[in-house]
């Protein structure tokens, strides 16, 4: 009889590949600054390719090294965290090859006169690096396919609060500046591309350490979190060492901001270890239900505490004797304070509400969005800098962000524990969710303001307010969806909280209408009126059926 050897899983080659990737990504970015990403015209600020090689190799030399030492787990999470931040960077520098005059990048170059430097070889190895970094982590996610239910999870709040101080630092400005020649500004303010990847990286922080601490093995979470340290570190240290060193440029607070998350992703994997090692027991897998209902309502208060206070303090600091502008776009952030606080201290109270909880807290990027385009068109203007009140926003927007994470982790920790809603939805609740969904892609996407020498934000324009509607409305649109599947209970509670969104874009006209002279009623106030109207006799349907 003839016998067939075993299949042998590709896994490991996979992974090797994609260390090996992830390296090369690592070279090529060593490499760039040796080169030149600019002629001869503007050398760096300083003698920084040391620097920027080694913190360039940090988080592939990670992976590297778990896979050496057998944790091949802990290696391909480790990947993650840089292929996602590298999307990121190559947007920040595609600058370079746009406008290098207007990219503040002192470790990479500095120009010293009005004449732009001419991108050289060095931007092509950079960009190419970012790209095999970004192959490296998709090749490596592949081989985290099945997970291991046997293990135990880890502590999940001090990840979370990580991620968000890392958020809060990367939106900052990443140094002060006297330099008419080299602008400091956060994410923002900077031109198109360099915005774009910012606000990506702003996002991904919390993201990807709400990820990792929710993965299924330690070994996943160890690395996931080890992986985002590494990756945050390279991202802060660079305009530490130009502020320290380089003339008429200062530290800012965001890098050490982004410093101490890192920190405090490095110090929970340290804490699990000394736990293991004193045969402590571990807390059991994920975070039980009744945690995640506390952690996520905590962070929706947090997240209404903040937009409140983005309400109530300046937005904008302009010169000593210009009178301080009304804030209109601001106002809408008191509904979104509205609905996430009352929902979010409901869900502590009660899990019931967790459905509702994680549609609602759409409005709070719905709203701070509107305000943060109003900052971003005022600082255009170099006098005009962001005050108090647009920091208050984003802190608002990324905790709503968490908070929004953390419901939907305990959502699929229900379902596991629940079992999978049976049944088809009746006719009238199809008719109702998809009569909804249409009238809301309207509210989103028209005007709730007109006016004559008004220019509205629309879902699928390309101010940064539009994100904030496009947000909302995806999030309307999947609660609508998922409406039709979920028990009654929960399906009515998801068209809840998506009416409480379209409630809030209705909000925005009798709010901020004052902003435009002649402002009159928009076809999006009346949609969005609809929209709302038709989410709540929906809902009614669903808890009747």
């Amino acid at each position: 009889m003839i016998r067939t050897a075993d299949p042998v899983s590709s896994a490991p080659t996979r992974l090797r590949s994609a260390v090996g990737l992830g390296l090369a990504g690592s070279l090529l970015g060593a490499a760039a600054p040796l080169v030149g990403v600019v002629d001869a015209g503007a050398p760096p600020a300083f003698t920084a390719w040391p620097l920027l090689a080694v913190l360039a190799f940090a988080p592939t030399a990670l992976a590297a090294a778990l896979l050496a030492r057998g944790h091949q787990v802990s290696a391909a999470a480790s990947l993650l965290a840089p292929a996602v931040f590298a999307v990121g960077r190559l947007l920040v520098d595609l600058q370079v090859l746009v406008d290098p005059l207007d990219t503040a990048r002192p470790e990479l170059f500095r120009p010293a006169t009005l004449d732009a430097p001419t991108p050289a070889a060095g931007v092509w190895l950079l960009l190419a690096g970012h790209v095999l970094l970004v192959a490296a982590g998709a090749l490596a996610a592949t081989t985290l396919a099945e997970p291991d239910a046997r293990a135990e999870r880890a502590r999940f709040v001090l990840p979370a609060v990580a991620g968000l101080l890392a958020g809060a630092g990367l939106f900052a400005a990443p140094f002060t500046s006297t330099d008419a020649l080299l602008p400091a500004r956060g994410p923002l303010d900077s031109p198109t591309p360099s915005m774009l990847g910012g606000l990506l990286l702003v996002v991904a922080a919390p993201v990807l350490a709400v990820i990792a601490a929710s993965a299924t093995t330690p070994e996943a979470r160890r690395g996931g979190l080890l992986g985002l340290a590494a990756t945050l570190v390279t991202v802060a240290l660079p305009p530490v060492a130009t502020a320290l060193v380089t003339d008429r440029v200062g530290p800012a607070a965001g890098p050490f901001l982004v410093l101490a998350a890192a920190a405090l992703l490095t110090w929970s994997q340290r804490d699990r270890t000394a736990d293991r090692a004193t045969d402590r027991p571990a807390e059991p897998g994920l975070p039980g239900l009744r945690r995640l209902h506390t952690v996520a309502g905590a962070l929706g208060l947090v997240a209404a505490a903040a937009a409140v206070a983005g309400a109530l303090t300046d937005q904008l600091v302009l010169p000593a004797g210009l009178p301080a502008p009304t804030d209109y776009a601001a106002r809408l952030l008191w509904p979104a304070a509205v609905a996430v606080g009352v929902l979010g201290a409901a869900l502590l109270a009660r899990g019931a509400a967790r459905p509702a909880f994680a549609v609602a807290t759409a409005t709070v990027p719905l709203a701070a969005a509107g305000a943060l385009d109003a900052v971003f068109a005022a600082t255009r203007v170099d006098a005009v800098q962001p005050g108090p009140g647009t920091w208050f926003t984003v802190v608002a927007a990324l905790a709503a962000l968490a908070a929004a994470v953390t419901a939907a982790l305990a959502g699929a920790v229900e379902r596991d524990e629940a079992g999978a809603a049976s049944g088809e939805a009746p006719l009238p609740l199809i008719a109702g969710a998809l009569i909804a969904a249409l009238l809301a892609v309207g509210a989103f996407a028209l005007p709730v303001i007109e006016a004559r020498d008004y220019a509205p934000i629309t879902a699928f324009g390309l101010r940064v307010g539009s994100w904030g509607l496009l947000v909302a409305l995806v999030t309307v649109l999947g609660a609508a969806a998922l409406a039709l599947r979920a028990r009654p209970g929960n399906g009515a509670a998801l068209l809840l909280g998506a009416a409480a969104v379209t409630g809030t874009r209705a909000l925005e006209y009798p709010l901020t209408a004052a902003r435009a002279a002649g402002a009159e009623p928009g076809p999006g106030l009346w949609l969005a009126l609809a929209a709302t109207a038709a989410l709540l006799v929906t809902a009614a349907v669903r808890t009747a059926r």
